[in-house]
């Protein structure tokens, strides 16, 4: 035999590979994780201040709406973080890698200002006088801007998306529209026979909110952008 017959294996062939997080343990459980972390440390942030001597309570309504805004407040920042940090974003979005959040920031920082814009917004106005602490001229102000320039923003998302998230949009409207029309019309309609109390305005915008984000999820279902990359 020759030499090279025996010659001692190469250490580095034989060296045993080293044990690497399962994908769906990285893309799916730990951002599914922080995501519930987050969602309720807000919920309970915010239920704390509104039994906080600051609030002093509120009813259901205003309640709700509260929680709903913070819901938004918190999905925003998420985003808004993760498209101006790509490299932290892809640990915690749904996204193949950080360089699919850097040809997606634009449109990424601008849907995550809108949400923060529109849940401040509604939290204002559900912790608005006579029930809350904020001035209602304050909550006006606070509400109408942040309405108004979220949806600013959103026409702006619109004119910078490319196909795959104009089609999105175009279809979470849709949805929109139809689950509006269906769950506000329905309601209406019992409320007009006397079958049930008719919504409160603050509720009517509170289910707006949940509504809207009801059809973006199944539109981005639909699409496949919710499995796991």
């Amino acid at each position: 035999m020759t030499q090279d017959e025996f010659s001692a294996p190469d250490p580095v062939a034989q060296s045993t590979p080293e044990p690497t997080t399962p994908r769906w343990v990285r893309k799916f459980l730990i951002p599914a994780a922080i995501g519930g972390v987050a969602g309720f440390a807000a919920s309970f942030g915010m239920l704390r201040l509104i039994d906080s001597d600051a609030v002093g309570g509120l009813d259901d309504s205003a309640s709700i709406a509260a929680l709903v805004g913070a819901v938004y407040a918190v999905i925003g920042l998420g985003i808004s973080i993760g498209a101006l940090s790509p490299q932290v974003g892809a640990k915690f979005l749904n996204v193949e890698d950080a360089d699919e959040l850097r040809e997606q920031k634009k449109v990424l920082v601008l849907s995550g200002v809108a949400m923060l814009l529109w849940g401040v917004a509604l939290v204002a106005l559900a912790l608005a006088a006579p029930d809350g602490p904020v001035p209602q001229g304050l909550a006006l102000i606070v509400g109408l801007s942040g309405l108004v320039i979220g949806t600013v923003m959103s026409v702006l998302i619109y004119r910078a998306s490319d196909e795959l998230m104009l089609a999105v949009n175009l279809e979470a409207g849709a949805l929109s529209y139809g689950l509006v029309f269906a769950v506000v019309g329905s309601w209406s309609v019992l409320a007009h026979l006397d079958y049930v109390a008719a919504l409160a305005p603050l509720d009517l915008l509170t289910l707006f909110y949940v509504l809207v984000l009801v059809a973006s999820f199944i539109a981005v279902g639909r699409r496949g952008m919710l499995e796991i990359r």
